[in-house]
């Protein structure tokens, strides 16, 4: 099993060496045909206040490096002059305003090139010790005040040109009241302190906010198949309002959310001061309503992933959307623990079926359904379940941050023993006389999106909440209240990104379900951990309770936190997910888009609230005998830590990841004793969150 792993890495890793080189070709052949210099080194003097590879990283030059052991550093002579200017207005907009950067002299190593040495005469620096605006009325001044990056104690741009972010931002704090026309001047005054190496700086900016502007008319650009009234029936100004930028920036996204358009931008045109009018601009770049779609993947659980998809997104002129789609994958991962070869693999799919009406009765509430049949293998409790249900939802967005949505759902499960399970589990199920089983339920979802970029975030946040209601008075054979949630953060570092998450789950049975207990709630609604997605280094969803023969365990007599071999996962009633990485560039690979993470994952699933202890997030556990207390048992928090590659693609990162368990568990019985892997490899498309 473990040759068998090796080759699969080592088989992993030439793909990612191959792919890597495919797309580097296009750098290589920019550098092709330029007069070059050889490049030992630069050394600066004079630097006292930054340190020298940040001066280096602006002059955009590259040393030597072992990282890089068959790179050629150089140089073009006639660029340095350029180079040197672009370093001195560096430190001009970081409040050196008398800075002087010049080439001192050139050296020779004879092996390697020439040597540069630079002089840098910082002088003084100057800070903002005071923010002033002058003429915001009607506008409150603190609106203007907390959009500023250049507050009191920054250093202050030595040209105006330096405070153009801030200038900006108070005139979209103008816009978003409808004072299109505002005039922003700044001014800067400079005086000397006590300190020969610190002066002080006075910012004034003087606003005329202009009078507030109302919609006059509505002119649509760019419209060749589309009918006018379904682009303006998702503009959310009407004339005669006011002209607020944030309804203007929605509506932007309303009109890119149908689908219809590759692009579109909206303007404020045709002023006109006597009436304080003016008319919003409309302009979009048409699609193909019709589209076709075809992909393929792999990961570690799915190692061949397949879709093709039908749809229309203009149905009858009507701006309705109807999409078919259909997605295979060749499933492998282990069951219960046992691996498996690819010829042994499952056939899975989901087909669906979904329909959007965008404005229901006319109205700005859509509507969505989704019909949907899968087959899907869970490897980790034996079973492999087919799924078929129906999804009906709508949803409100009322500003640029916070997305509602109700959806109503009835499904069915029917579940079956997969075929390599153990007999038992087969005897089991029988006995227990299992079958399918349906739920309805009503589901309201919350969303905020704060992130700059939704497939790769490098600063902001991103929220989402569900609570689920299922049975009561709707029927069906499950009643249960469920709600999940996760908060993730994003901020950049020392040249990538941080990036954190905590999820959060619980669900419990009530009315005639609450009589059966944890079991009162469906597999498929419990919640599970270990993964790729969730605690790398763990086998996927393999954590918390096991399913459990109660006279088995009464034999061994190591009690029910002990974990045995052989037992599949039934999940838990309540989850916490935690996840921690730091997303970085690998400057000697950027040219074949090669990155790398370091991570650290926690998390696990329990049965029952009273299962969750302080003790159960010690640090460290170890797989030692089961009646040793510091022996890792079922409801102890596992953690993990790992480094990964990133390969950046058209379709987003594709990601092996390397997971190292500190909490390893060995799982022992009268007749069978396994231990965690030491480590686990992971690979897939898209990162984890």
């Amino acid at each position: 099993m473990r040759g068998s792993r090796r080759r699969e890495a080592c088989l992993l890793l030439l793909c990612f060496g191959a792919l890597a080189a495919g797309l580097a070709r296009a750098d290589e052949e920019l550098d092709y045909g330029l007069e070059q210099t050889r490049l030992a080194r630069i050394e600066f003097s004079g630097n006292r206040t930054f340190p020298a590879r940040d001066l280096k990283e602006v002059l955009r030059l590259r040393e030597r490096d072992w990282r890089r052991p068959l790179s050629v550093p150089s140089y073009r002579p006639e660029l340095i002059g350029t180079q040197l200017r672009q370093l001195r207005s560096w430190y001009r907009l970081r409040g050196f305003h008398d800075v002087s950067v010049a080439l001192d002299s050139i050296g020779n190593d004879a092996e390697r090139g020439d040597i540069l040495y630079i002089g840098v005469v910082e002088g003084p620096r100057t800070y903002i010790d005071r923010v002033a605006i002058v003429g915001a009325a009607p506008l409150a001044e603190e609106d203007l005040r907390k959009v500023l990056v250049l507050d009191e104690g920054s250093p202050a741009p030595a040209d105006l040109n330096g405070f153009g972010e801030d200038i900006y931002r108070m005139r979209r704090a103008c816009w978003q009241h409808a004072h299109l026309r505002a005039t922003i001047v700044p001014d800067l005054a400079i005086a000397a302190t006590d300190d020969p190496l610190r002066r002080s700086a006075v910012v004034t900016y003087t606003v005329d906010p202009g009078p507030p502007y109302t919609v006059g008319d509505i002119e649509i650009l760019g419209d060749l198949t589309t009918k006018p009234e379904l682009i303006l029936r998702d503009v959310r100004l009407k004339p005669g309002d006011a002209f607020l930028w944030d309804e203007v920036e929605l509506t932007r996204q309303r009109l890119l959310q149908t689908a219809l358009f590759r692009d579109v931008s909206l303007t404020a045109a045709a002023w006109d001061s006597t009436t304080r009018t003016a008319t919003l601009q409309v302009r979009v770049t048409e699609r193909k309503p019709a589209f076709y779609e075809f992909g393929a993947g792999f990961g570690s659980r799915e190692r061949i992933r397949a879709m093709v998809a039908w749809g229309h997104n203009n149905l009858w002129g009507s701006g309705r959307r109807l999409q078919l789609r259909l997605r295979g994958y060749w499933n492998v991962e282990e069951i219960i623990g046992e691996p498996r070869i690819f010829a042994e693999g499952d056939l899975n799919y989901r087909a669906d079926v979904l329909y959007d009406n965008p404005h229901l009765f006319g109205r700005d509430y859509p509507l969505d359904v989704n019909v949907y049949a899968k087959r899907a293998t869970r490897g980790e409790s034996g079973l492999i379940q087919t799924i078929y249900g129906i999804l009906v939802g709508t949803q409100r967005r009322d500003d640029l941050l916070w997305t509602n949505r109700l959806d109503l759902s009835l499904r069915t499960v029917d579940p079956a023993v997969h075929p390599l399970a153990p007999s038992d589990l087969q005897e089991d199920f029988e006995a227990a006389g299992v079958t399918a089983s349906t739920t309805r339920s009503v589901i309201h979802s919350l969303f905020r999106e704060g992130r700059d970029d939704a497939f790769n975030p490098v600063r902001g946040q991103y929220f989402t909440s569900q609570l689920e209601l299922a049975g009561g008075l709707l029927g069906g054979d499950n009643s249960f209240l469920k709600w999940s949630g996760s908060l993730q953060d994003y901020r950049p570092l020392l040249g990538g990104v941080v990036a954190a998450r905590v999820r959060l789950g619980a669900v419990r049975p009530y009315g005639d379900s609450r009589e059966l207990g944890s079991d009162g709630v469906p597999y498929d609604d419990r919640f599970f951990a270990g993964g790729a997605y969730s605690v790398r280094g763990y086998r996927e969803n393999s954590l918390g309770p096991q399913i459990t023969d109660p006279e088995e365990q009464a034999e061994i007599g190591w009690g029910s936190d002990v974990p045995l071999p052989d037992d599949p996962a039934r999940g838990g009633n309540y989850q916490l997910i935690t996840n921690a990485e730091w997303r970085f560039p690998l400057p000697w690979l950027s040219r074949w888009h090669l990155s790398s993470v370091l991570f650290c994952d926690g998390g696990n699933v329990w049965e029952d609230l009273d299962d969750i202890t302080l003790d159960a997030f010690r640090l460290r556990s170890y797989p030692g005998d089961p009646e040793d207390p510091t022996s890792t048992k079922i409801w102890d928090y596992r953690y993990s830590v790992g480094t990964g590659l990133r390969l950046d693609t058209p379709f987003g990162p594709f990601r092996l990841d390397l997971g190292f368990p500190l909490k390893r568990a060995r799982y022992q019985s009268l007749e069978k004793t396994l231990v965690d892997d030491r480590w686990r490899l992971h690979f897939s498309l898209g990162h984890v969150f």
